[in-house]
């Protein structure tokens, strides 16, 4: 007879629907900034609901809608049905593949160890935050909640350059980057040739 556990995966170990994340981490689950998910909070009718955006818990001890000074919480059960509607590329995709300026330059969520393990305090990174097809993601997310691991923004440059709990995952995403820089640099020896060919070409007595 099968053990139970050797049917436990990723999914065993994600949070239920009826679990509430703050608006911060809600945010980070439907790969998108805290104000995108503000802006969707705007104008709201009275079931709770924004124009575009998942509903919020209402304060349970008044039964009102939330107030200024009320933590803004959602049901993941919401976030998981408003993620599956909205499917196209966020705007973290398009920051990755933007080639090297997004690479250098735009800001991304990385889950990351609750502590430092190394001297000086470097952060060490378990994955990105906003890669939906990753089979650990909803795992992360229980471990986020709990206080287990945390998340922290980085540029694609500072998250390649700093530590991994796995030489795997670090090689994979470092390479993407290592590949862009390759491509820069091609793109620049070909430029300085074609600039010796059209100075030559000008002048035939000009050196390379």
């Amino acid at each position: 007879m099968a053990h139970p556990d050797e049917f436990k995966g990723p999914e065993a170990d994600a949070l239920p629907d009826t679990a509430t994340l703050p608006a911060e981490l809600a945010a980070l689950y439907l790969c998108m900034s805290p104000a995108q998910l503000a802006d969707l909070r705007k104008s709201k009718r009275p079931d709770g609901r924004a124009g575009n955006g998942p509903p919020i818990v209402k304060p349970v001890e008044s039964g009102a809608a939330a107030g200024p000074k009320d933590p803004v919480l959602y049901k993941l059960g919401a976030l998981r049905d408003f993620a599956k509607s909205h499917t196209a590329p966020t705007a973290f995709d398009t920051a990755l593949n933007s080639g090297l300026p997004g690479w250098v330059s735009a800001k991304l969520p990385f889950f990351a160890e609750r502590e430092p393990r190394v001297k000086r305090g470097r952060r060490v990174l378990i994955g990105g935050a906003w890669d939906r097809a990753d089979p650990l993601r909803e795992k992360r997310f229980n471990d986020l909640a709990k206080g287990r691991i945390r998340f922290t923004s980085l540029t694609c440059a500072e998250a390649a350059a700093s530590l991994w709990a796995d030489v795997a995952s670090h090689r994979a995403f470092a390479e993407k980057g290592l590949a862009l820089l390759r491509s820069e640099t091609q793109a620049i020896e070909a430029a300085l040739a074609d600039t010796g060919l059209l100075a030559a070409a000008s002048d035939p007595d000009a050196v390379a």
